[in-house]
């Protein structure tokens, strides 16, 4: 019993040594195992880790260069740049074993292209290497072998465990593509009435007499150079015809020069007798000559001359004696007829010849279109087209007054319609699918702004539109607010999903109008204020010295947008460039994005 007891022992004891040996043997096999995944684990985590680091580079560097691009310098200094700019930002970056990420040489690479959308394929084309650039691709390579049948140097991820298994390396390409995000953009621009200050005389003080008066001719030869009657260019004195000579009746002319008169008989002078503003009569006996320069003397000195009487050969008035024939220089028949423009019909739909002379002569405030710039220019009871296209600038602005301004060289609103080409010739280069509309303000009906165009791609229309507007087209007051209410409820109702909504807004006066309960001034605040609710960004222009700058600036602190400041009292030359450098820096302040769906 008892050998048979120790010997089943035995046999057990053999059975349980055999047993744990094959689990070593599992546990070693699987231990292996375990390494292997851990190993494969680690060094795939290392794998994405560093391939993560690497798109976080060729991200980054992408968008770097794409601020580089510039559809108006020349594209191989601008590539130049964008490779720069690139490599520059991935360096800053680590990926894997390396601390620098090269995006140059056999590392990588920094592509620049066109990006068009093909409105029949609903989609877009991508054209590496086609100028003007609007994008760029970042490449970052961490490979062997060739590039165009050259070998380069191993640059492939060292693995940590792998090599167990025969793989020491991983190559890695990681690439990223950025362009410019579109925008919708609303215009919101100021065509009242004061836009067009600088091309009027009141100007001179801070403009300078040549710039002005070379501005008005510049719009004179703009609307085709056009002749009225007898009037110049440059204002002249008005010679007043008398009556046809007849036997013993001469003909008379009188060039009338506010306080003197230059007389012209076909026979000799008796008496002229002179008549002056403040009622007061002068008269010159004994002539004997068919000329002469007459004015008031003592008291009379310098005084205007309203009206005169002419003595020669056996003319008579009936007036008194010694006066022959008389010449009211204040009777508007007898300065139409000496301007020669009687049978000349008034060539817009708002004023009259009337209007014009009354306005041109300025007898003293308070009379019927009196003008105190008229008579510091030095223009006073002178007649000629530049004192009428100044009267058509001040007195009858609007299109459906004087409908041709639109085409002269206005200022400084023709300032602002080049500034806007420039803004549009911009986003036409880059082709980066902005939208614009257009909002003018002033309008006259309760709305206070019209939109003279939706957001649309056809910049052109926009040209167009902005062009053919003019200096108080609608209205002569400033309604900033319903300027901006107009360009925010197009972007609300209209602006792309995923477009950037903002607003330019430009003025060179003081809000005065305001189409709600609101002050003018609080109407635009307020308006800004429901723009940053509806994420639109506004950008502020104030032109000029008579801009409410303060405003401009809260407007677009307000929606954290930027403001620029043009000042006042410079030449037309320096507002215009001036207005295209901030217009090219608003066109030029584009939001980036990172696209995928690259062919």
């Amino acid at each position: 019993m008892i050998r048979s007891t120790l010997a089943t022992i035995r046999k057990t004891s053999g059975a349980g040594d055999a047993r744990r040996g094959a689990v070593i043997v599992m546990a070693a096999a699987l231990m292996i195992l375990i390494l292997a995944f851990v190993a494969f684990s680690v060094d795939v985590g290392y794998i994405a880790m560093t391939k993560a680091q690497l798109q976080n580079a060729v991200d980054a560097a992408a968008l770097a260069g794409a601020q580089e691009l510039n559809p108006y310098e020349p594209q191989g200094k601008v590539a130049a740049r964008v490779r720069q700019a690139a490599s520059d930002v991935a360096e800053r970056h680590r990926a894997g074993n390396e601390p620098r990420v090269s995006v140059a040489g056999h590392a990588g690479k920094v592509e620049l292209g066109r990006r068009t959308y093909d409105p029949d394929r609903g989609q877009f084309r991508y054209e590496w290497g086609a100028e003007p650039f609007n994008i760029v691709r970042v490449t970052a390579s961490r490979t062997a072998g060739r590039r165009k049948g050259q070998a380069v140097a191993d640059n492939r991820l060292p693995l940590l465990f792998a090599p167990v298994i025969g793989h020491d390396k991983a190559s890695i390409e990681v690439s990223a593509v950025a362009t410019f995000q579109p925008r919708d953009i609303m215009l919101v621009l100021d065509y009242s009435a004061s836009m067009n200050d600088d091309s009027e005389l009141a100007a001179i003080d801070s403009l300078g007499r040549s710039a002005v008066i070379g501005n008005i001719r510049q719009m004179w030869e703009d609307l085709g150079s056009p002749v009225y009657g007898k009037l110049d260019f440059e204002p002249q004195w008005v010679t007043v015809p008398g009556q046809p000579a007849s036997g013993a009746i001469p003909h008379i002319d009188v060039t009338w020069q506010w306080t003197s008169i230059d007389v012209a008989s076909t026979k000799d002078l008796s008496n002229v007798v002179l008549e002056f503003d403040n009622g007061r009569r002068e008269k010159f006996d004994g002539l004997k000559k068919p000329r002469g320069t007459f004015s008031g003397t003592g008291s009379n000195r310098g005084r205007p001359i309203v009206r005169c009487w002419i003595k020669s050969g056996s003319n008579d008035s009936g007036a008194g004696p010694g006066y022959g024939e008389g010449f009211d220089f204040f009777d508007n028949a007898n300065i139409r007829r000496g301007l020669g423009l009687d049978a000349v019909p008034y060539p817009y739909p708002s004023g009259r010849w009337d209007d014009y002379i009354e306005y041109a002569r300025s007898h003293r405030w308070g009379q019927p279109w009196y003008d105190s710039d008229v008579e510091a220019a030095g223009y006073r009871a002178k007649f000629g087209l530049l004192t009428l296209i100044n009267f058509w600038n001040k007195n009858k602005p609007m299109h459906r007054e004087t409908p041709d301004l639109w085409k002269a060289s206005q200022q400084p609103i023709t300032a602002l319609k080049d500034a806007t080409d420039l803004f549009l010739d911009y986003l036409v280069a880059v082709n980066a699918e902005d939208q614009v509309g257009l909002s003018v303000y002033t309008f006259p009906q309760s709305d206070g702004a019209k939109l003279e165009s939706p957001l649309v791609h056809d910049y052109k229309l926009i040209k167009k539109i902005s062009r053919e507007r003019q200096a108080g087209h609608y209205d002569h007051y400033t309604n900033i607010g319903a300027g901006m209410r107009t360009a925010r409820q197009e972007l609300e109702t209209n602006s792309r999903r995923g477009a950037v909504r903002m607003m330019v807004l430009m003025t060179d006066g003081i809000a005065n109008r305001s189409s709600t309960g609101a002050s003018p001034r609080q109407f635009a605040l307020d308006e800004a204020e429901l723009a940053r609710r509806a994420g639109i960004k506004i950008t502020t222009t104030s032109l000029g010295v008579t801009a409410d700058t303060a405003l401009m600036q809260e407007i677009a602190d307000i929606t954290q947008g930027t403001h620029f400041n043009v000042p006042g009292g410079r030449s037309v030359n320096q507002y215009e460039r001036e207005l295209k450098r901030v217009f090219g820096e608003i066109a030029a302040d584009r939001p980036l994005k990172l696209i995928r769906d690259v062919e």
